[in-house]
């Protein structure tokens, strides 16, 4: 007879995840989805293996999410519900193969039901097809997206060979991290931590750009996303200007984000969300889950500065903000340890981060920035490339910026919230944002009030409307 398993806690931003979910169950808002374009004819019956493979080397992955006694928990099931699904699409076209696997990577999970795993294999022809692999964000990052993929690749090919597969075992638990986190949360120095956070906090709102529409009373998570490629010239000079002031390009890139939020709202201290990995040690590297933590940084613009002031206070204050980041972000917003009720509003409705992506996918390339799909790498006999899969993740926050590195590339995803904005807007503020850090990082010792946010020639058009004179000749 097989026992029930026993529910297990959640970290504190699995939590937050789960309170997303809860509010809107049917949103893609919160999956994470790679695809892999496949050439060669897959073996159907080894690929189910390798998924049930993956699925017994991490728990995250055969685990479902529910509730215990009004408190969101983990159940970790030796045989989970099947996760794999194979679509067939005889005859279709290259546009109709790539919208399929879109719709199966950004359909919602079921997380009580189904779990938080799904591999479709979508498939036009016997030899090309497309693998999707999409999980919820509660047990997925950066980091997990590379081991999963790489671990299922790894089985499949064992497998294919007719050998069983060789994944070795996860050194390290996250239900170890999470009793950890709940430990640390109630000892006297995480409280310490959590008071020192909180007081750098206190006084600081949310930035929040003009809206076009109001706030709905319960929020949809639906959203777009806006796609910007920085030019060669303006990454370099980012490089070159960071160099010259003395912090890193991430500083810069915040920085300028910081300076056209100021200056859209006419806020002078405001909060801002700088996603950043709680994932410490090389014992966790191998876990599957999601360890990411969106922290709320203050940015403050006191008096006449210029932008090399903004980028050292911006590099100062994400180094303060790792000082005290064992004591999760999302626990701030809730009613401090003495009474005081600190309410649950949100601590940040605009977020910026930045992903190497050098440093994060190794075993099938990313796409060259610019172009649908990747280069190719062998394994088993099949040809594996990965095509580039931009839109996801919408509508989390009203304004989430995405920045991914390359070589010698950045590439920019503004991704919002159509509950409250319109494309346009997101249109305008991106060009903005390209046109601050040009100027910014040409001039870093201009004053913040002196950077344009308004190309030159539109701002000829904008004042030649104002005094009726259009340059013609009529």
């Amino acid at each position: 007879m097989t026992s029930t398993p026993s529910p297990l806690p959640l970290s504190a931003t699995q939590e937050s995840l789960w309170t997303a979910y809860r509010i809107a169950p049917h949103s893609s808002a919160y999956n994470t989805v790679l695809r892999l374009r496949v050439r060669g004819v897959v073996d159907i019956d080894a690929l189910e293996r390798a998924v049930e493979a993956l699925r017994g080397r991490h728990e995250q992955l055969r685990s479902l999410f529910t509730e215990d006694r009004g408190r969101p928990c983990r159940i970790p099931l030796e045989r989970p519900p099947g996760c794999f699904a194979l679509h067939d699409l005889a005859e279709a076209d290259e546009d109709e193969l790539l919208a399929a696997s879109q719709r199966a990577g950004l359909a919602p999970f079921r997380l009580e039901a189904e779990g938080p795993l799904r591999i479709v294999l979508v498939r036009r022809s016997p030899d090309d097809s497309v693998l999707v692999v999409a999980a919820h964000h509660v047990v997925n990052d950066f980091v997990s997206r590379v081991v999963i993929v790489r671990d299922l690749l790894d089985a499949y090919t064992d497998l294919a060979a007719g050998r069983d597969p060789q994944l070795p075992p996860v050194p390290a638990s996250y239900a170890d991290h999470v009793e950890k986190e709940r430990r640390y949360v109630a000892s006297p120095a995480g409280q310490e931590a959590a008071a020192r956070r909180r007081h750098r906090l206190a006084g600081a709102v949310p930035a929040e750009l003009p809206l076009d529409r109001p706030r709905p009373p319960v929020r949809s998570y639906e959203g777009d996303t806006v796609q910007r490629r920085l030019p060669a010239d303006l990454v370099a000079s980012l490089d070159d200007c960071a160099a010259a002031v003395g912090v890193t390009p991430f500083a810069c890139l915040l920085a300028a984000f910081q300076v056209l939020v100021h200056r859209w709202t006419g806020r002078d201290d405001f909060l801002l969300g700088v996603p950043a990995t709680r994932r410490a040690g090389r014992q966790l590297s191998e876990v599957v889950s999601c360890f990411t933590d969106t922290a709320p940084l203050r940015a403050r613009f006191p008096g006449e500065v210029t932008f090399r002031d903004t980028a050292v206070a911006a590099g100062q204050e994400v180094l303060r903000g790792l000082t005290d980041s064992r004591y999760p972000s999302a626990l701030l917003n809730r009613p401090a340890a003495t009474g005081h009720e600190a309410g649950r509003a949100p601590l940040y409705h605009l977020a910026l981060f930045l992903v190497d992506l050098e440093k994060v996918y190794k075993s099938v390339p990313r796409p060259p920035e610019g172009t649908p799909e990747g280069p190719s790498t062998s394994r088993a006999g099949l040809r594996i490339s990965m095509i580039d899969t931009p839109r996801q993740q919408e509508g989390q926050l009203d304004l989430m910026v995405r920045l991914e590195r390359g070589a010698r590339t950045i590439s920019a995803a503004f991704s919002y919230d159509t509950d409250v904005f319109d494309r346009a807007t997101v249109d305008g503020f991106a060009d903005s944002f390209e046109r601050v850090l040009r100027a910014a990082v040409g001039t870093p010792d201009m004053p913040v009030a002196e950077i344009p946010l308004t190309d030159p020639d539109e701002l000829r058009e904008l004042l030649a409307l104002g005094t009726g004179d259009r340059g013609g000749s009529g």
